[in-house]
């Protein structure tokens, strides 16, 4: 009876082992940005190919850095931007990609290729692009000259927002004072730092998740932002003006990229790939309010989508940076960020 006893709870462990690893071979855990994927996007996926998918979000890239740098996260499929994707190769934290199990990579624009932060694209696809400028409230404040000096006058004291990112903040402050977002060195980011601590006292909020729905509210009048969501509810309400600021800022892509750590490497590809397909792209651009890097996708957009807003061109560019991985200087700024937040 003993023997039939432990036979009968081996046959069961077993059991439960073979359950849980299938388990594996039907989900995906996606860790991404917020407000990026529609939701019938996601159930189109898990229709065609009977893989779950499993959805968390973050909203700046050093909370995926820190998620992935635990080392206990079992994301599948992440979306780094480039400066961070260089920082995840650099701390080897993404698996190089299987390019031939993405045949959709041939859609991706060759402009968004073999860039410096990853010159082979072994560990990232490009997925979408946009820019880091400013929204305004005309109904409350008129026209505005399109300069990053008005997050720094006096007269919009507690209106206000400024994203609650690092990087983003000090890009303001250099090209403010000339310099490029991507400086290193200390006697200039000191000037930076200056600048941002005396902004604080005019700033109502520190916010990257929810930017857009409190310029929308009325709560602040100016909005430091991501493209995307700024453009989105400036389509929705006409008093709302998105502007890239004349000095230039940030020019950021978002990558698909598998970290180290992933568990389901197969339904990562197959995610991926999806997400590349042209209606696929088409549709999550438009949700999103960024812009793909998906030529193909553009003949399923619509066309009031396709505006300089959300495609701006080479002239609105020319001041507008890719981040760079600024290496040791990176621990500067986080004192300096530290600094600023705590006073």
């Amino acid at each position: 009876m003993r023997k039939e006893i432990l036979f009968s709870i081996f046959i069961l462990i077993t059991g439960l082992i073979f359950i849980s690893c299938s388990g594996n071979k039907n989900k995906v855990n996606v860790y991404i940005w917020s407000d990026y994927l529609p939701q019938d996007v996601i159930e189109e996926f898990e229709r065609e190919t009977g893989v779950k998918v499993n959805l968390d979000t973050y909203d700046s890239n050093e909370a995926l850095l820190e998620k992935l740098q635990t080392g206990v996260s079992r994301y599948d499929v992440v979306v780094p931007s480039d400066y961070m994707v260089q920082i995840l190769i650099h701390q080897n934290l993404l698996r190089e990609i299987d390019k031939s199990k993405i045949p959709n990579l041939k859609n991706v624009n060759s402009r968004f290729l073999n860039l410096e932060y990853d010159p082979e694209n072994r560990f990232s696809i490009p997925f979408f692009w946009g820019t880091t400028g400013l929204a305004y409230r005309k109904d409350k404040l008129g026209k505005l000259p399109e300069t990053w000096k008005i997050l720094f006058d006096e007269k919009y004291k507690g209106k206000i927002l400024m994203l609650d990112d690092m990087r983003e903040c000090f890009a303001v402050a250099l090209k403010l004072l000339g310099y490029s977002i991507n400086e290193t060195d200390t006697s200039i980011l000191l000037k930076a730092k200056e600048l941002l601590m005396a902004q604080k006292k005019l700033v109502k909020q520190y916010n990257s998740s929810g930017f857009d729905q409190a310029i929308l509210s009325g709560d602040v009048w100016i909005a430091h932002g991501w493209s995307g969501q700024l453009v989105k509810i400036s389509e929705y309400d006409s008093n709302i003006v998105y502007v890239l600021p004349e000095e230039g800022g940030t020019l950021w892509i978002d990558n698909l990229a598998i970290p180290k750590s992933a568990e389901n490497i197969e339904n990562a590809h197959l995610f991926i790939n999806f997400l590349l397909k042209p209606e696929i792209s088409a549709r999550v651009s438009e949700f999103s309010g960024y812009a793909t890097v998906n030529d193909s996708a553009k003949k399923f957009i619509n066309p009031k989508y396709l505006t300089k807003q959300r495609y701006p061109d080479e002239e609105m560019l020319k001041n507008f940076e890719l981040m760079k991985d600024l290496g040791p200087v990176t621990r500067i700024l986080d004192r300096f960020w530290t600094e600023i937040k705590s006073q």
